[in-house]
């Protein structure tokens, strides 16, 4: 999902900056192959996780979550 809407945003060539030292969520491990995607959905103020600072990377996206992912996106109203 974190890649599918950074690339639809930004181009099918897009790749997020090194994730650095700490990726922002407990649940999501430096090394994990979505962690820089996860980072920078976070910077770019598309989520803010799943509460208690984790973003949930094993949980099914819904709906509603989807819709707001890319409502925050593209700046839809």
């Amino acid at each position: 999902m974190a890649i599918f809407v950074l690339r639809a945003k930004h181009g099918s060539t897009y790749s997020p900056p090194a994730v650095g030292a700490t990726t922002g969520f407990g649940d999501v491990p430096l090394d994990a192959t979505y962690a820089a995607w996860v980072k920078q959905l976070a910077a770019e103020g598309i989520t803010a996780g799943c509460g208690g600072g984790n973003f949930c990377p094993l949980q099914n996206v819904n709906r509603a979550q989807m819709a707001t992912f890319l409502v925050r996106a593209f700046g839809l109203p």
